[in-house]
């Protein structure tokens, strides 16, 4: 028989397999994260007829005289290449940019996957949409993720409750107005004591703290309003002596002051026992009310109140105080330096005791406070209070981390999906929906994060599609085809060449 029969032969049968597997990646063109193949050719082993014979003498060597016996398969290969993503805009839809694969179990053993098609199953555990096998990764135990310990699988718990956290810092940030001034506003400018009229003025002396006050008529004396050292409010004339009364030609006006820097003050001008003119003081105070939780999450509403106290040489001090919980008070003082930056921050915590709580003890935070003479921007940034929450949604970042959201706005860690690389990802072994299982040439799983090493990070989002490129699998289809037409022929007319052999006996 020719040998020519048995290589066309083995063409067709391993053409046919070439086709089958061009058939498969066609299939899954659309398939998500669906790895396409390819099959390269060896030929068998060949048939001598003469053996190759060195140069001897004046002879020269000649070549071996060898016949093919036709040709095999040399491998059917996996292409690990990277398929476009797909943005799907589901939190549980993930892709892997870069190496990497996404470890599934269904119990006893582990397959890998490209196909980030996943979603949260009836327990809440996250799972494949394509088989049900479960995501593995690492869980978070109290917002915390140890990536050292074993992966398991991962669950969403929605409607998962948090414990309240009382408030023990209140963090301010913003600008306190370095050119804010005490404020006086009078009733009467104009008073009348009988017959005789009278003007009041009251103006800034150019000195913090302190005004000067006049009562003008015919002649006139000029007293001096200011905060005193305990704080409290006072009059006094030009030497610094206190005045209870001033004396305007024939009038005689009594002087009388109540307040501090601390609160509203006010002035009260009478003469011959009648009240003729008053005046009140606004203190320069910024005030933020700020909603602060006890250890049950009740909500108690706290006033801070910032009240410019002194301005010295090369330092500007305001007075902070607390109000809140049953009126407990608690104060201290902040001091700016010329440029209007924090130098000091003194006073005690605001504590107060809730019924049926812990006694709560807050600090105001201050570090990111500035004096400058600008607007007043002063403003409550956050504190570290909150009450109980509810998880009502998630999302995924790109190292693989779960983060829960909670109805009280807070966030926390779930856990985190892991990823496992390979050495020799093509030794993987197909194992049916999308997945692989380690073989005896892939190497073993290196489990890591996300993003991490050689780990690529994850879209969450998208979806990687196939990565079958169409236009070289209709490219290989059209030469398997002629290949396949090429070896017929050689059987057709190796044929036709024994059936002239057998016409011979004719």
């Amino acid at each position: 028989m020719m040998r020519s029969l048995f290589s066309g032969v083995s063409a067709l049968k391993n053409h046919q397999v070439r086709m089958d597997v061009i058939g498969n990646n066609i299939a899954n063109v659309n398939t998500v994260g669906f790895k396409s193949s390819r099959v390269s050719f060896r030929d068998i082993l060949s048939q001598t007829l003469q053996a190759a014979s060195s140069p001897q003498g004046g002879r020269g060597g000649v070549n071996p005289m060898q016949i093919g016996l036709g040709m095999a398969l040399g491998a059917i290969e996996t292409d690990h290449t990277q398929g476009s993503p797909e943005v799907t805009g589901r939190q549980t839809d993930m892709s892997i940019e870069g190496n990497g694969f996404f470890i599934l179990s269904d119990g006893p053993r582990r397959y890998y996957t490209r196909a980030g098609l996943f979603g949260v199953d009836r327990d809440g555990s996250l799972a494949s949409s394509v088989n049900g096998m479960k995501v593995m990764g690492w869980s978070a135990t109290g917002g915390a993720i140890d990536t050292d310990k074993e992966i398991g699988t991962l669950e969403i718990p929605m409607g998962k409750t948090i414990n309240p956290i009382a408030t023990t810092t209140v963090k301010f940030g913003g600008n306190l107005d370095s050119r804010i001034k005490g404020l006086w506003e009078l009733s009467k400018s104009e008073i009348m004591v009988g017959t005789d009229k009278y003007t009041v003025d009251l103006t800034e002396t150019g000195v913090f703290g302190e005004w000067a006050l006049k009562i003008a008529g015919t002649s006139s004396e000029t007293v001096k309003i200011r905060y005193g050292a305990n704080g409290q409010l006072e009059c006094v004339d030009t030497n610094g002596d206190p005045l209870s009364q001033v004396s305007v030609d024939s009038s005689t006006f009594d002087l009388a002051l109540s307040g501090s820097q601390a609160t509203i003050g006010g002035l009260t001008i009478e003469a011959e026992g009648d009240v003729k003119a008053s005046g009140t003081l606004h203190p320069p105070q910024v005030t933020q009310t700020v909603d602060v939780f006890d250890s049950l999450g009740n909500t108690h509403s706290v006033n801070f109140i910032f009240t410019k106290t002194d301005v010295a040489a090369d330092t500007s001090t305001w007075r902070w105080e607390a109000k809140g919980g049953d009126a407990h008070t608690d104060d201290g003082t902040v001091t700016f330096d010329a440029k209007g930056n924090i130098i000091s921050v003194s006073g005690t915590p605001l504590q107060f005791q809730p019924a049926g709580a812990n006694p709560v003890a807050i600090m105001p935070d201050l570090t990111a406070v500035v004096q400058n003479a600008s607007e007043g921007t002063l403003v409550f940034k956050s504190q570290d209070g909150y009450p109980q929450g509810t998880l009502i949604g998630y999302s995924v970042d790109e190292s693989g981390t779960i983060i829960g959201e909670y109805s009280n706005g807070l966030t926390e860690s779930l856990g985190q999906i892991a990823t496992a690389v390979f050495s020799n990802p093509t030794g993987l072994l197909r194992a049916g929906d999308t997945t692989f299982v380690v073989s005896a040439n892939s190497g073993e799983p290196e489990v890591g994060q996300p993003g991490r090493g050689a780990n690529g990070k994850l879209t969450p989002g998208s979806l990687e599609m196939s990565n079958v490129d169409l236009s070289q699998e209709f490219t290989d289809m059209i030469i398997t085809q002629r290949g396949f037409q090429a070896n017929s022929r050689i059987i057709t007319t190796s044929d036709e060449m024994l059936q002239e052999l057998v016409n011979l006996k004719r």
